[in-house]
């Protein structure tokens, strides 16, 4: 056999065993069973409007625990006409109650932490954190959940509570050791999902090759989102209500996407 021909095969078989083993690394791998319990851990009442269809698909998978992190006290919009304290903290929670009915979870989880974690002047911020921090700890102990779903560095809209809620999950579960026990799953947008609304919400987004989890919901999940994001009514006036609700139809991919955060075991002496 000429030399050339034999260079020619051995390159051709080295290309098709790279690609072979670049197709298998990009292997789909389903769970093998539904988590037991999961925990979605958001910074304010409405926050879990972002993942509403998966919280949809999951209650009659898993028993599933809404968290809010934060009372929504200074959440003042013009259209509701209720203003910043204690009687909106009030209305909030009653929405967020009715929200979790409609998606079919278990009621809500208040943990009462101030709006604002005191970044807005109102109150001290590192009593604040360091009470929510207590306070997200007790209930992982108390729900003892297999998956937590949060906010990863983006906080969806930037937000520094949302930011500040997946951080302080993901610290107590390194500090504590729990992250080999505890999936913590980041939610994330890719770049054309945010272009999907009617216009610029200031959403971050995550590049598609680091989230590894995709979580596709039927239409009738969608459906119960809607109903669950129509209980916020202090927060979204009507007409907002209804772009929203009409881009997400219009996106008929119906997926959700996050990045699960996990750790490499390696001991390393060097960078």
């Amino acid at each position: 056999m000429p030399a050339k021909l034999i260079t020619t095969l051995l390159v051709f078989l080295f290309f098709s065993c790279k690609n072979k083993e670049k197709t298998e690394s990009m292997e789909i791998v389903e769970a093998a069973k539904p988590p037991k319990t999961i925990m979605a851990l958001f910074a304010h009442p409405d926050d879990e409007t972002t993942i509403g269809p998966v919280l949809a698909k999951y209650a009659s998978l898993s028993d599933v625990h809404l968290v809010v992190a934060t009372d929504g006290r200074y959440g003042v919009t013009d259209h509701s006409g209720f203003p910043a304290g204690d009687s909106l903290v009030a209305v909030r929670k009653e929405e967020t109650k009715c929200a979790c009915e409609k998606l079919g979870i278990n009621p809500p989880h208040f943990l009462e932490a101030k709006d604002g974690l005191g970044l807005n002047g109102n109150h001290n911020f590192y009593v604040e954190v360091k009470t929510l921090k207590e306070r997200i700890q007790e209930k992982m102990t108390e729900l003892q959940p297999d998956v937590i779903l949060t906010f990863g560095p983006d906080g969806d809209t930037g937000h520094p509570d949302h930011r500040m809620v997946g951080l302080l999950a993901t610290e107590i579960l390194l500090r504590e050791g729990w992250a080999d026990t505890i999936d913590l799953y980041h939610f994330g947008w890719t770049k054309d999902q945010t272009q999907k609304f009617p216009e610029d919400w200031g959403l971050g987004h995550v590049h598609p090759d680091h989230l590894n989890t995709t979580i596709s919901f039927s239409p009738e999940e969608e459906e119960k989102a809607f109903s669950s994001l129509r209980c916020h009514k202090s927060q979204f006036a009507e007409p907002d209500m209804v772009k929203w609700i009409q881009a997400e139809r219009n996106d008929t991919t119906n997926v959700l996407y996050f990045r699960k955060f996990s750790l490499d075991n390696a001991t390393l002496t060097g960078f």
